[in-house]
């Protein structure tokens, strides 16, 4: 539904023949849609609300005005900054406010290359369009959110490795999607080499690579890094969770038997490797067939040595 509020109280929706009054004296814009909101509440559940800036920019004046309306201070859950003129007091009046529950947006706006705020990522859901100031030290800072979204950038293939690594590797969850536009192609050449890895070809030539997180302390274990020619994509499941697609659904825990048991795989074959006893070797031997059926069985099969489905 969509209600629009003028200065004297007046809303009406886009297809409405008539318009009626919310307010019989005259208020202010953001009192008018404060009161709007709550009677609205009253009718439908409001989960949130979207605020939409674009040019001209607002003033931090007007911004300070809306966001001390105790309406509106609680309720805001999303906001998108769509082609305003860079204005860091603008930017950082919403930084400040940054909440794990609640989304920002920065679009088709320049942002300085030495922008540098210690919230920029502490948003449940962040975007930028412009990201040509975000390092990789940046990132590393990112802990416990939801999604992350970086449009242009001046990170290179090897930023891109090393931030894959330490997605991998971090003892916390980090984020649970999140999308990096590089500089360049990326290459990720060898990266997986000493990693229980399970790729997916589904949409060729993009490939996909399953993995675990190397932390028994994570929540989100199952790892998924998508991989274009200039970007990646890299997400984090719990390996109970229910994957929507669209109006598809799909369960991530076959995925994840399958991992642990290309682990258990891999381990025996370390073993069997190192071992020097004949008896031992049958034993090993014997666990490693019965582990390939297992994982056949599962739908897995091999391209040039590795585990694909």
């Amino acid at each position: 539904m969509l209600v629009f509020c003028n200065i004297l109280g007046i809303t009406s929706e886009p297809d409405a023949i008539a318009t009626r009054s919310l307010q019989y004296k005259k208020r202010t814009s953001i009192q008018n849609t404060s009161q709007a909101i709550i009677r609205l509440s009253h009718v439908i559940n409001i989960t949130g609300l979207r605020i939409h800036f674009t040019k001209p920019n607002p003033s931090l004046v007007f911004l300070k005005k809306i966001f001390s309306n105790n309406t509106f201070k609680t309720v805001w859950n999303k906001i998108t900054l769509y082609g305003i003129e860079f204005n860091s007091e603008i930017v950082n009046f919403f930084l400040n406010m940054a909440d794990r529950r609640k989304e920002f947006q920065i679009f088709n706006s320049d942002m300085p290359l030495d922008f540098k705020h210690k919230n920029a990522f502490k948003f449940g859901t962040t975007d930028y369009g412009d990201a040509r100031w975000v390092t990789l030290s940046d990132m590393f800072q990112i802990r416990g959110v939801e999604n992350v979204s970086l449009g242009r950038t001046t990170l290179t293939s090897i930023n891109v490795r090393h931030f894959i690594a330490r997605f991998i590797s971090s003892a916390d969850d980090m984020f649970k999607w999140m999308h990096i536009r590089a500089m360049e192609t990326i290459q990720l050449e060898g990266l997986f080499n000493n990693l229980v890895v399970l790729e997916r070809h589904a949409d060729s030539p993009n490939i996909g690579y399953f993995t675990l997180a190397m932390s028994s302390s994570r929540i989100y274990k199952l790892l998924f890094i998508h991989h274009n020619i200039d970007s990646v994509t890299l997400s984090a499941w719990k390996p109970s969770e229910v994957v929507k697609y669209g109006n598809t659904k799909k369960e991530v825990k076959k995925v994840y038997v399958i991992m642990k048991l290309l682990k258990r795989k891999k381990t025996l074959e370390k073993k069997f490797e190192e071992s020097r006893d004949a008896t031992k070797w049958r034993e090993l031997s014997n666990r490693i067939q019965k582990l390939k059926r297992k994982i056949h069985k599962l739908g897995v099969v091999y391209r040039d040595g590795r585990a694909t489905i």
